[in-house]
């Protein structure tokens, strides 16, 4: 990943473009979130990124600081986007038609800082980051009134994720959300046919099992549930749940 901001800009955007969609909307920003539950490394960049643009801080000190440890803990991490790499990429090239990428001058100059290695680019980088500490430094008043736009849910929701889901994913759950985020509407219903399946026999294996009628009757209850789910990513991630918890 040679930059960042383009995978930025392309989830924002598609928050944006569909959201006169609420169906539409709702199924995006549901993957979008998912993927940050899935990841904190993403969920660190999307939050940061957005800091360093917004953010305004009016000691000169302290917005120096600011920006110095923000670039480091990015540069220091970014080759950890590689795993989330994958994902990102489907997502968007799945709904390419609503991503629009356009000039961000502050998220350029800080993919710049980031992943530009050469020796030769110091001097640039020095410069780069100057601007951003003055841009942060900007007493410039920010509106209070400004109306909450997909990006800026995303943003927040990307914060509350982080406070969250920090370390309370297995890796099996995260194997899990991974999996689901990455299954293509083709696959969807043999995937969740086959763990349903697999669950139901293992159900019918305890209940075989059991020697509790109370424990027999809760299994069966729940075997007839599952059943009568629909085939949808919620369902995959809940049958797919409770058959890790059975084993």
């Amino acid at each position: 990943m040679n930059n960042f901001s383009t995978y930025k800009q392309s989830l924002d955007s598609i928050l944006e473009n569909s959201y006169t969609n609420k169906p539409i909307f709702k199924k995006n920003l549901s993957v979008i979130m998912g993927t940050m539950k899935y990841s904190k490394i993403l969920r660190e960049f999307f939050t940061l990124y957005n800091e360093l643009e917004s953010k305004k801080i009016e000691d000169s000190v302290i917005s120096e600081k600011y920006v110095n440890e923000t670039i480091t803990y990015l540069k220091n991490n970014k080759d950890k986007l590689k795993s989330i790499k994958p994902i990102l990429d489907k997502i968007i090239e799945d709904r390419k038609e609503l991503c629009t990428i356009s000039e961000n001058p502050i998220y350029n100059k800080i993919d710049k800082i980031i992943f530009n290695e050469n020796i030769r680019d110091i001097e640039e980088n020095i410069l780069l980051k100057t601007k951003l500490i003055e841009h942060i430094n900007n007493k410039k008043i920010i509106s209070t009134t400004k109306p909450i736009t997909p990006k800026t849910l995303s943003y927040v929701i990307s914060k509350n994720y982080g406070k969250e889901y920090e370390d309370k994913l297995t890796e099996t759950q995260k194997e899990i959300l991974k999996n689901t985020i990455l299954m293509t509407e083709d696959n969807l219903v043999s995937e969740c046919n086959n763990i349903v399946t697999v669950t139901i026999n293992k159900i019918n294996e305890l209940i075989s099992e059991s020697k509790e009628d109370e424990l027999s009757a809760r299994l069966v209850e729940t075997k007839n549930k599952i059943k009568q789910l629909e085939p949808t990513k919620k369902t995959y991630i809940q049958v797919r749940g409770l058959l890790e918890d059975l084993n």
